[in-house]
């Protein structure tokens, strides 16, 4: 991290002395501190273009009302209906030869296009993880992917192993309630915007999944009592050690946390993707790169683009990465949207992948969110999905609970 913080003032910097306000300046607007290292490269080792980053809390809605916007943006949620439109079509820089679009995730790359034409290139990607030890001697945990039935099985097994007073727990979905979240997702709940701006969902798959956390509480850990005392008296250390000292068998991360656990802690830890019918749930803060409609200058822009996605740039920013040091993970801190830099490059760097790099038809990408959807989802989502599935649950629909926060954003 210390060494992410050293390139900040490079990040936060708006060049206003140095004689470049021209056609050699590049405006890349971006909330991601990583960008920083990326942009450094770029400059050093070419001397026609100049990329100038600024930082922006949300560079998207800051487009909404900037007459003199950024000529790149790269963020989280800008194929949202409200932010797409914003932005300038990328089809001619992918037909010109210079970007095959085969090396992207179909499915990705799909996300950045309104009809036919192609608005977006997807950047990096996360994706959900069940922590374990690994050497476990628990049979039957697949080696791969593991849906919910597989881990009520196993831990229905683990918690056989451990006394009326639960020294040992296998799981609960309530430990964390990106779990709740994500249990809903693998129960095609589809959370979308729709081109009007309003959010959607499958409602009967909502209390479906509702109901499979619940059944978790009584079926497998006995009583939401049970599970709430075993949680209050052991779960205040990190999952890791708990996992190392057979406290628990499993626990949720995601993959960039994940390779955040300090190497000499993650040795004895395994992971595998969270998924049902071996289809994985691809997260929703899919990270974006377009050109604005209002750019000033788009031909430096698109250099830079050109730059950005050749597959032997990512891999020497990969390589940059690791001797700096840097907080982060894979490229653009998560998977790449180039299948080969994922499948080639990031098992070199990252052993524990070894094997482990899903195939591009096990990925489910999520649709359209709206650009507050992190705090949507963390504030009002995931504490609902929380409420419901505990004791003495509130009669308030999600839908109600969604208005009321939009109520007090406004």
């Amino acid at each position: 991290m210390k060494k992410l913080l050293k390139l900040l003032p490079l990040f936060i910097l708006i060049i206003t002395s140095c004689g470049f306000q021209n056609n050699a300046t590049v405006i890349l607007w971006t909330d991601k501190p990583e960008m920083a290292a990326y942009v450094e490269e770029f400059n050093s080792i070419q001397e026609k273009y100049r990329i100038e980053l600024v930082y922006k809390k949300e560079p998207g809605k800051s487009l909404e009302n900037e007459e003199n916007p950024g000529d790149i943006i790269i963020s989280e949620f800008l194929n949202s209906p409200e932010l797409i439109k914003l932005f300038s079509p990328l089809t001619n820089i992918v037909s010109e030869g210079n970007i095959d679009p085969a090396i992207f995730y179909s499915g990705l790359l799909d996300l950045g296009y309104i009809d036919k034409e192609l608005f977006l290139l997807p950047i990096s990607f996360n994706l959900p993880v069940i922590m374990l030890k690994k050497e476990q001697n628990v049979e039957n945990i697949p080696a791969f992917y593991l849906n919910p039935d597989k881990m009520k099985e196993t831990a229905l097994n683990f918690n056989n192993k451990s006394n009326s007073k639960f020294e040992m727990m296998g799981f609960s979905p309530r430990w964390s309630s990106e779990v709740l979240y994500l249990n809903a997702v693998l129960m095609k709940t589809d959370f979308h915007v729709l081109n009007s701006g309003v959010l959607s969902w499958n409602e009967k798959n909502l209390q479906d999944s509702l109901q499979l956390s619940k059944t978790w509480n009584n079926e497998i850990n006995g009583s939401l009592k049970l599970e709430e005392d075993f949680k209050a008296k052991f779960l205040y250390d990190p999952a890791y050690k708990l996992i190392e000292e057979n406290r628990i068998l499993f626990y949720y991360s995601d993959l960039i946390s994940f390779f955040r656990i300090s190497p000499e802690k993650r040795d004895s830890l395994g992971f595998r993707w969270l998924s049902l019918e071996d289809k994985i749930p691809v997260l929703g803060n899919i990270l974006f790169s377009g050109i604005p409609d209002k750019a000033n200058n788009r031909k430096g822009a698109t250099q830079f683009i050109h730059w950005f996605f050749n597959y032997n740039t990512q891999k020497k920013l990969l390589k940059s990465s690791q001797i700096k040091r840097l907080d982060t993970f894979g490229f653009a801190n998560g998977f790449s949207s180039i299948k080969d830099i994922n499948e080639n490059e990031l098992p070199i760097i990252y052993p524990n992948l070894v094997g482990y790099i899903p195939q591009e038809s096990s990925l489910i990408f999520p649709k359209a969110l709206p650009p507050f959807w992190n705090e949507l989802k963390t504030k009002v989502i995931e504490p609902w999905l929380f409420e419901q599935t505990g004791a003495n649950p509130p009669d308030t629909s999600l839908q109600d609970a969604i208005n009321e926060w939009l109520k007090q954003k406004s």
